[in-house]
């Protein structure tokens, strides 16, 4: 799975800005396996037809989705 927040040398622009890219350990990367609407092949959701899964927890509503998403790029 690729992860929109990983740079090409490997450093995290996410939530863990500066470490190198932990995948498996970071929350979004874990949540976003765990719903059935996000896109194995990269981190697209398919509820809301937007790049950038949130985690079933964070999706409830289209408000829900975009709080989430705004907490991510702050």
């Amino acid at each position: 799975m690729k992860c929109k927040f990983r740079t090409v040398t490997n450093r995290c622009t996410g939530k863990y800005k500066g470490f190198a890219c932990i995948r498996e350990q970071c929350s979004y990367y874990a949540e976003s396996k765990k719903c059935e609407f996000h896109e194995a092949s990269g981190d697209y959701c398919w509820k809301y037809g937007r790049f950038g899964c949130v985690g079933k927890n964070s999706c409830g509503t289209l408000l829900d989705y975009l709080d989430a998403v705004a907490e991510v790029d702050s």
